[in-house]
C-alpha cells in the first residue's frame, strides 16, 4: 500500500479496492476526434494569426510572434500531459470514502454517503471509467480525461479543500467490482 495513503486514511479506515488506469492510447476511440480537431484547429488558428500579423505589420514584434508560438504549443502539448497525469493517478475504495491520488501526489475524497449515482462510462480495450456523482454526468460525455485529472471541488469551502463533489476514475481494470463496493456503501449495506 502507498505510504502516502497509510498516512490518509482515518482510524479504523479500510481499504476494499484499489486501481489505477490501465495503460491506455492518446488516441484512444473517445477521445481521437475531439484531439485531433484540438490540434488542427490550433493550427489553423495560430497560423491564421500569425500569417494576418506578420502581412499588415512591417516591423514585427518577436514578443507577440513567441507568446502566439507559446500559446499553440501549449494546446497541442495538452492531451500529451493528461495521459501523463492519468496514468499517475491511483484509485481506492474503503468502507468510508472513494479517494483519489493525483500523479502529484494530492489526495481528493469523497464520502461513499455523498456519492448520490455512479456511472460507468467508456469501454476501452484497456478499462473503463467510473465516474462518481451526477454532478459530472453531463460533463463527462465531453471532458471525461480533463475531468478525471480534475475533480470537482467546492471552490468556496477553505476547511476542505480535498473533498470532492465528483470524480471520475479513469479507465480501470475490475471496474465491476469498484462498483459493487461503492452501491454498497452509497446504500448503506456492508462493504
Amino acid at each position: 500500500m502507498e505510504e502516502r495513503l497509510k498516512t490518509y486514511l482515518r482510524p479504523g479506515e479500510q481499504v476494499r479496492w484499489q486501481g489505477q488506469p490501465a495503460p491506455f492510447s492518446l488516441l484512444e476511440a473517445e477521445s481521437k476526434n475531439q484531439i485531433l480537431l484540438k490540434w488542427v484547429l490550433t493550427v489553423m488558428l495560430g497560423g491564421g494569426l500569425l500569417a494576418v500579423y506578420l502581412s499588415g505589420t512591417e516591423v514585427p514584434s518577436m514578443g507577440f510572434i513567441g507568446l502566439v508560438l507559446l500559446v499553440a504549443a501549449v494546446i497541442l502539448a495538452s492531451p500529451v500531459v493528461e495521459r501523463r497525469n492519468l496514468m499517475g493517478e491511483q484509485y481506492w475504495i474503503t468502507n468510508q470514502r472513494a479517494i483519489l491520488m493525483t500523479r502529484d501526489k494530492t489526495f481528493f475524497y469523497m464520502e461513499l454517503s455523498d456519492i448520490d449515482d455512479l456511472r460507468v462510462v467508456g469501454g476501452t480495450s484497456a478499462g473503463k471509467s467510473l465516474v462518481l456523482g451526477s454532478c459530472l454526468f453531463e460533463e463527462a460525455k465531453k471532458l471525461l480525461r480533463w475531468r478525471a485529472c480534475h475533480p470537482k471541488t467546492d471552490i468556496q469551502s477553505h476547511d476542505e479543500t480535498d473533498r470532492a463533489l465528483g470524480m471520475v476514475f479513469y479507465c480501470v481494470r475490475g471496474a465491476e467490482g469498484a462498483v459493487k463496493l461503492l452501491r454498497q456503501g452509497r446504500d448503506g449495506e456492508a462493504a
